[in-house]
């Protein structure tokens, strides 16, 4: 992990001596926008917190490698020091400091920095002094000295009134007080700050660093930061929101950042250090990334007392660390899903060239195979990838196996789980099936936000039946779709007809339904949908014509002129007990495979 110098460096180094603009003889410098700034050096969780030009600056959010106007204030060589304008800027912070020599001193301003000047460069125009203030604060700095002299004797009151609107501060350096000796504390004050600074991230580096080289996982990285950041709350959650490793206060309620199921509310981890004035918190997230794969997030939690100055450099140092945890425990995860799919796909499908030798193998992963089983198929309704990149894909379905087994184990230890390319596929006890596909179902939809459809096989007791209850498994899954829709458990022994039909073919399914059904499936909607519905109902009353009127809200005479109606087309079925099975077996087949508008291409 690389340690984050060059930057902090590059600081303390523009804070030794101040920064003398170049002479120049060109004309006065153009007015720069007012509504325009530079935006910040740095990203978030460096220390850098910067506001918009008139903004007031929180307090609470004062790095550790600088100084705010009001601090500077109160050095002693600023003693006696009136700020007449801006003082709503007092916590904008000072980084540099530069003393005005020539009038056009704008260009060589940067931001976070203190401009000291007599009155000898600055403009005698009121116009002019506004256009100052105007670029100085749309530049970022932090704010203006001046020592007034005989050849300025006073702000312009416009020039106040500018600054104030700006919250810019102009402060006014009594004559006792040499420029020198303002430079020289302000300096120290600085430098020793980001010595400070450059310690402390060193020490966060190193503890960080230590996690990485010993692989002590996200618990203790949560730890590790938790103790960098005393009276927070370390959350490291995967990008749903799902925690991995938490490290919290005592009594820590978590209010405005845990959702109700335990989650954290991953549409606020923005990278950065934020606040929430009303709640009274405080936090800083970073995201969890390597290349252009998101993991998830790491979150530090504070009270109204807010968060140490560090903060955001310290989750930041933390997500490089946890990118390191997560992408080596998937590449380890992702070698021993595949032996267990391996393993797994030959029992099921009886490939293994030696049976016994999966056994063997399967025995190492823990699996008892020697009791009663039943095989669990998954699959999720939704679609697979969308705009996600092959790697995300992997990463996700790497979780997605992981969720599935570790939701068999925890109500099966000795089960056998693993995911093949479509499915995930379970050898579990028989005497419990049901109740693990349901749970396991329900975590999966939690943990993925995917609808997940299970089949479950009947029972068996010896490990050669276990390819037969995978394909019944299978069966119950298809089944379950075409009947229930997305998000159902289907037992196969539950199928009652639907195990009969789904052992025939498509062709013979198909002509099936045409040869007892293809005159009514040949009428024009609505006709056929109205009468495809009475003959649903009338053969779930056993054809009792009464009995469906009534169901139906309709007269007798009129059900009545429909089943002759029917007749007519289908041959006669009121009193033929072969036609009406043959009619029931028919509305069977279309209500398995969800038959609307062209009957035959649905089947085909």
């Amino acid at each position: 992990m690389p340690v984050r110098r060059g930057r902090a460096a590059a600081a303390s180094q523009q804070a030794t001596a101040p920064s003398q603009p170049a002479p120049s003889k060109s004309a006065p410098s153009k007015s720069a926008p007012s509504k325009s700034a530079q935006h910040a050096d740095g990203g978030p969780g460096r220390g850098t917190f910067v506001s918009l030009p008139g903004r007031r600056r929180r307090g609470g959010h004062i790095p550790t490698d600088a100084l705010t106007v009001r601090e500077m204030l109160g050095l002693d060589a600023m003693k006696g020091a009136r700020i007449i304008a801006g003082s709503g800027g007092l916590d904008r912070l000072v980084r540099r400091m530069n003393v005005m020599t020539v009038p056009n001193i704008v260009r060589w301003t940067k931001r976070d920095e203190f401009l000291l000047t007599t009155g000898y460069p600055l403009p005698r125009q009121a116009e002019d002094f506004c256009s100052l203030i105007e670029q100085l604060a749309a530049n970022g700095l932090a704010g203006i000295g001046v020592k007034l002299d005989e050849y300025l004797g006073a702000v312009p009151a416009t020039a106040v009134h500018l600054a104030d609107a700006a919250a810019f501060p102009v402060i006014v350096i009594p004559a006792t007080s040499p420029l020198d000796d303002v430079l020289s504390q302000t300096f120290e004050t600085i430098v020793n700050r980001q010595a400070t600074a450059l310690a402390r991230r060193q020490q966060i580096h190193d503890a960080f660093l230590r996690v990485a080289l010993t692989g002590g996982g996200l618990a203790r990285l949560a730890d590790e930061l938790a103790a960098v950041l005393p009276g927070a709350d370390v959350v490291i959650c995967d990008p749903a929101g799902y925690p991995l490793a938490a490290t919290t206060r005592p009594g820590s309620t978590g209010a405005g950042v845990w959702l109700a199921d335990g989650r954290v509310e991953a549409g606020r981890l923005t990278a950065g250090v934020h606040e929430d004035p009303q709640a009274g918190l405080h936090w800083a997230a970073a995201v969890i990334r390597a290349g252009d794969m998101q993991y998830g997030y790491v979150l530090a939690v504070g009270g109204a007392a807010g968060l140490p100055a560090v903060s955001g450099l310290a989750v930041e140092q933390a997500a490089l660390v946890a990118a390191l945890e997560v992408t080596r425990d998937l590449a380890v995860l992702a070698v021993e899903q595949q032996f267990a799919s391996n393993t797994l796909h030959d029992l099921v499908t009886g490939t293994a060239a030696d049976s016994g030798h999966a056994l063997v193998r399967a025995r190492r992963f823990g699996w008892d195979l020697q009791r009663p089983l039943a095989v669990l198929v998954a699959r999720h309704s939704g679609t697979d990838g969308g705009d996600e990149s092959s790697s995300q894909q992997e990463a996700a379905a790497l979780r997605m196996a992981e969720t599935w087994a570790s939701a068999i184990r925890d109500r099966d230890p000795d089960a056998a789980a693993a995911g093949f390319a479509t499915e995930l596929v379970a050898i579990v006890g028989a005497a419990d099936a049901a109740v693990i596909a349901r749970k396991a179902k329900a975590e999966l939809n939690a943990a993925t936000g995917h609808s997940y459809c299970v089949g479950v096989s009947r029972a068996a007791s010896v490990p050669k039946d276990i390819p037969r209850l995978y394909e019944e498994a299978r069966v119950a899954l298809n089944v379950g779709v075409r009947l229930s829709g997305a998000g159902h458990v289907t037992i196969f022994s539950e199928l009652g007809l639907y195990r009969l039909i789904s052992n025939v073919g498509q062709g013979e399914l198909r002509a099936f339904v045409t040869d007892t059904l293809g005159p009514l499936l040949d009428l024009p909607e609505p006709s056929r949908s109205d009468l495809l519905k009475s003959l649903s109902v009338l053969s779930s009353t056993r054809f009792n014509v009464a009995e469906s009127a009534r169901i139906l809200h309709y007269h007798y005479n009129t059900m009545r002129y429909r089943v002759t109606k029917l007749e007519r087309m289908l041959g006669p079925f009121a009193d033929e007990s072969t036609a009406q099975l043959r009619i029931g077996v028919a509305l069977q087949i279309l209500r398995m495979y969800e038959i609307s508008g062209d009957t035959r291409g649905a089947l085909a």
